[in-house]
């Protein structure tokens, strides 16, 4: 005979990358349990993993790939799964620059967005007849990026990984279809002016933020 069960209340929240609105539970003890194992490990890959299952395990939609969703969109999630798990209002405190004191501060989560740039784009013109479509780095980005290499070499391989494709007046070129030397030769061919466009990208991306007095 099965045990009784408390029935957790569904929530939901709109994934900011995409607008797509999903369903959602708290994480119960088994999630909380994930993540204090993670943070025990202080292993990167391990805490990464652990934020993916228990994301999985809380939305209730089976087509959204976790892997694949932006940074941005995995901070906003977990902090609205956190709020609804342990409560919405969390008590900080900062040093004040002039006393050395420290100053309490309460912040509820929930007023904490994901704030955009104005003018960031994904589909960045090069010339008047070549252009880019960028796509957010993801999960998938940190588990390939080695931290054996440069930080030149890091940046090149997020390029490469964050490209969606390439256009010009004639065809898309799908950036899976290339192999990733090929989009290294294409990026490392752009004259300086132009590659700044596609930094302006990284530099601009969303990012979840909150201003307080």
């Amino acid at each position: 005979m099965p045990l009784p069960r408390i029935e957790t209340p569904k929530y939901e929240l709109t994934i900011p990358s995409s607008g797509k609105t999903v369903k959602y539970r708290p994480f119960l003890v088994k999630e909380e349990k994930i993540l204090l194992i993670a943070m025990e490990s202080e292993d990167d890959k391990q805490m990464m993993n652990a934020i993916e299952e228990i994301i999985k395990n809380c939305i209730d939609d089976s087509d959204i790939n976790v892997k694949e969703l932006a940074i941005f969109d995995i901070e906003y999630i977990f902090l609205q799964l956190r709020s609804k798990s342990k409560g919405e209002e969390i008590s900080l405190t900062f040093d004040c620059e002039d006393c050395k004191s420290q100053i309490p501060l309460s912040l509820n989560l929930m007023d904490v967005e994901v704030v955009r740039t104005e003018g960031h784009e994904k589909n960045i013109a090069l010339s008047n007849n070549i252009g880019v479509v960028m796509k957010y780095p993801s999960l998938n980005l940190k588990s390939k990026i080695s931290p054996d290499n440069s930080e030149v070499e890091n940046i090149f391989q997020s390029l490469a990984f964050c490209l969606e494709s390439i256009y010009d007046e004639e065809t898309v070129y799908q950036a899976v279809d290339q192999t990733e030397q090929e989009i290294m030769e294409f990026f490392e061919s752009l004259p300086e002016k132009e590659f700044e466009k596609v930094q302006i990208f990284f530099n601009t991306l969303p990012v979840l933020k909150h201003e307080v007095e």
